[in-house]
């Protein structure tokens, strides 16, 4: 009975606390995407209808408390219901995020305390900076993904954690993660500490964002009885997001990370210093604003579970399996000043020349790939609208049926 009364207690003050805040402010984000493209393991024709969609949303309590929540659903075939019954799974939802963030200001500064779970700001995702500055996305119109506010995945990450972020006055902000990484490739390591470290700045015309993270394996020591705990590696990871402009001007976009540098004892038995291309990624795109026409240009390479999350590079990846990285360029020519009567379109097309490193059975193949990919979007019912279409032009003479995709998707906030 007394722990009865004790357990209502706390919750009687927790919730008077929490009506202590301002009246709640629900916002959110959503969006779908559907596609067609061939089955590229059939020798026929055999459409896959392909979708995935997900929902944000955010509750305000007057900027004191912040609880949100992401969902994330794909569809790998809507129509092929067969496949829910065999050994690879047709679709799947995820909980992509759901947390807490408490607010505490003091003078000249403000205090975030995090618990969260999920895919939390992400290294390599321009989510730390909207929610810190309230800036739009800085992320590439060729890099654009519909899984989730944070884009595609560069550094894996599915975590439960703590975080603390200091802004102070002014545009900057610093922020410290610790957290156990469930999307570590390695399954022994899912209760391993990971500890990270978050710089971001608005400085004059350029947007930084610094992340530094490592994560420390340990084991019980067998040879020293005098060690309680024994570190055998040390795993490093980063990345950057770097614009010199704005989105709205010419302006130069640089993107790079490392997802796993391991350092390792000179003596160990396992190779040293080991860093794989598969764990780098790195994207550079200079872009020239014109009065009517924009033209960017692109360097990059990811490796294939990032570019799978990509509109307009996750065919290449899905061609050919076994893909562990690709490298390439793209043209991307645009325009805005589009009008079909009083409706403002936004079209454009990207070309891509990309070679992917296929290596299923240790045999190292590079397959090239050319694709054009005309697109065009508007503004529509508090949202966008956006379609594009895919033609790889290496595959239109030997598999024709496989040089074609396909997507509509739609985007709102409300």
């Amino acid at each position: 009975m007394k722990r009865f009364l004790c357990a209502a207690a706390i919750s009687i003050s927790a919730a008077l606390n929490l009506f202590a805040f301002e009246s709640p402010y629900f916002n959110g984000y959503t969006g779908f995407l559907a596609g067609i493209q061939n089955e590229y393991d059939c020798e026929k024709f055999d459409p896959a209808f392909t979708g995935e969609t997900f929902f944000a949303g955010q509750i305000d309590f007057g900027g004191k408390l912040f609880l949100r929540g992401e969902f994330y659903a794909k569809a790998n075939d809507i129509f092929k219901y067969e496949s829910l019954n065999g050994d690879t799974p047709n679709s799947y939802l995820r909980v992509e995020e759901v947390s807490a963030t408490y607010t505490v200001n003091s003078a000249h500064a403000s205090h975030y305390i995090s618990l969260y779970y999920g895919n939390f700001e992400p290294i390599g995702s321009d989510l730390f900076l909207q929610r810190q500055f309230g800036i739009k996305p800085i992320r590439s119109s060729f890099t654009e993904s519909f899984r989730g506010l944070a884009g595609a995945s560069y550094y894996p990450l599915y975590a439960q954690g703590l975080g603390y972020t200091f802004h102070p006055e002014g545009n900057f902000a610093a922020a410290i993660n610790l957290y156990k990484n469930k999307a570590a490739e390695d399954e022994n390591q899912d209760d391993v500490l990971n500890l990270d470290l978050r710089l971001a700045s608005l400085v004059g015309i350029s947007t930084i964002d610094f992340s530094a993270g490592l994560a420390l394996p340990s084991e019980v020591n067998s040879e020293d009885n005098d060690a309680l705990v024994y570190i055998k590696e040390l795993q490093l990871h980063g990345g950057l997001n770097f614009l010199i402009g704005n989105r709205n001007t010419t302006s130069l976009l640089i993107q790079g990370g490392v997802n796993k540098y391991i350092l390792r004892k000179s003596d160990s038995d396992s190779d040293s210093d080991k860093l794989e291309m598969k764990d780098v990624w790195a994207f550079i795109e200079p872009r020239a604003q014109g009065k009517y026409i924009s033209i960017d240009t692109s360097g990059f390479v990811f490796p294939a579970e990032t570019a799978e999350d990509m509109i307009f590079l996750r065919n290449i990846i899905r061609r050919y399996p076994g893909t562990e990285n690709v490298l390439g360029m793209n043209l991307n020519i645009h325009s805005d000043k589009v009008y079909a009567g009083a409706t403002r379109l936004s079209v454009g097309a990207h070309t891509t020349f990309a070679v992917s490193r296929v290596d299923p059975d240790g045999d190292d193949e590079k397959e090239k790939s050319l694709c054009i990919s005309p697109y065009a979007g508007i503004e529509i019912l508090g949202g966008t609208l956006n379609a594009s279409v895919s033609v790889n032009l290496l595959d239109l003479k030997d598999d024709p049926e496989k040089s074609y995709s396909a997507t509509i998707g739609f985007k709102t906030k409300f």
